[in-house]
């Protein structure tokens, strides 16, 4: 009998379905497992939004071996197939009326419960935009924050290679990206930046998608490939953008969601940056010139430089720290600790956990381990 899980990889193939109809199985049926053992022609008397043809479609997809089949193929390829199902399913993404009903990754599945700010704007960048894309990704990411953006070309590409050069000055900082693509990851879009999403995994970054092996890129997936950018991000940066696009859109995902719109200030006589201007004059997105403002944003206000190797540390490591942050210092030890288990241990929110951290790595009280961990900085 499949599970939960294969149940919904296998309709994860089925066009038309998402998670609303999912949802409404369940709540006929109880779960997956028990809507796959009905007959279809049931199925489509109780579940009116699915119909007979959508009906039989799912219970054969349920009833194939295609879930198996998907496994299989992830395995070759090394990637890694989550649904709600798993630990590792980003928690944002229960904010969305229509979430995924898998994610397919490959590489560092530890970015993505971690601090995420979108990078987002045109395929047809200027030279400025692109500079300023990679410029702020750069600055985000040397303060430990993931640049998540959509691996378009353009300020996507930029993004993307500004956070992975982070890495190359402090290996610490190695890979801290995400790419969401509107295409399956075997029918990667655009073709020319599978380089960036090879050198992405390699470095230590991310690269997700909600869509089964062989799912071409079309009209349809790249909005939808947008609302997770909008969930997963605490912020979305627009670099550059005319008033129509994927970039409006994903600003205004982001924005029903309750999540902060960031700016950067463009030529008023470029129709490119249109958009940008748009968005600051009717006060829906915040005009930032430095990335320190987007940390501040963040909450990591604490900026000042770390000491010199000169300068002798405070003999318990504490003095100078909020109350908040002595509690979280506190509670890291030596070998390193993740931020779930920070919250676990101090009992506090994860917003407030991460933003805390962000700040104690600044001041060099703490510092990131591979797989996601922080631990505390040698006295």
């Amino acid at each position: 009998m499949p599970t939960e899980a294969d149940c919904l990889i296998a309709v994860n193939r089925v066009p038309q379905v998402g998670a609303a109809k999912v949802e409404s199985l369940r709540r006929v049926f109880g779960s997956l497992q028990a809507a796959a053992e009905a007959d279809p022609a049931e199925i489509a008397d109780l579940c009116k939004d699915l119909g007979p043809i959508l009906s039989r479609q799912v219970v054969e997809a349920m009833r194939s071996d295609f879930a198996a089949e998907e496994r299989e193929r992830a395995k070759r390829s090394k990637t890694t197939i989550l649904t709600a199902e798993d630990a590792a399913w980003p928690k944002a993404f229960k904010a969305l009326a229509s979430p995924p009903l898998c994610l397919y990754c490959v590489g560092n599945l530890a970015l993505l419960e971690q601090t995420q700010v979108a990078i987002v704007g045109t395929r047809d960048a200027s030279i400025y935009g692109t500079e300023q894309a990679k410029r702020f990704a750069f600055g985000l990411a040397e303060a430990g924050v993931v640049v998540t953006s959509g691996l378009a070309r353009g300020i996507d590409s930029a993004a993307h290679e500004g956070a992975l050069e982070a890495g190359l000055v402090n290996a610490n900082r190695a890979g801290r990206t995400i790419a969401v693509i509107g295409a399956a990851l075997d029918r990667l879009y655009p073709a020319p930046n599978k380089p960036l999403a090879r050198r992405i995994v390699r470095e230590g970054g991310l690269v997700i998608s909600e869509y089964a092996f062989g799912r071409k890129a079309d009209r349809q997936t790249f909005p939808a490939r947008n609302r997770l950018v909008a969930a997963l991000t605490r912020a979305v940066l627009v670099v550059e953008t005319p008033q129509k696009g994927g970039t409006i859109i994903t600003a205004e995902m982001a924005e029903a969601l309750g999540h902060d719109i960031l700016a950067v200030p463009g030529r008023l006589d470029w129709p490119s940056f249109a958009g940008n201007q748009v968005l600051i004059r009717d006060g829906r997105a915040r005009l930032v010139t430095h990335p320190e403002e987007i940390l501040e944003r963040l909450g990591a206000l604490s900026l000042a430089p770390a000491a010199t190797p000169q300068t002798p540390a405070a003999p318990s490591g504490l003095e100078g720290l909020t109350e908040l942050e002595r509690k979280v210092v506190s509670a890291v030890p030596p070998d390193g600790i993740s931020i779930d288990g920070l919250c676990a241990q101090t009992g506090l929110p994860i917003p407030d956990v991460t933003s805390t951290v962000i700040a104690l790595q600044m001041r060099r009280k703490l510092r990131p381990l591979p797989g996601g961990l922080v631990a505390r900085c040698a006295r």
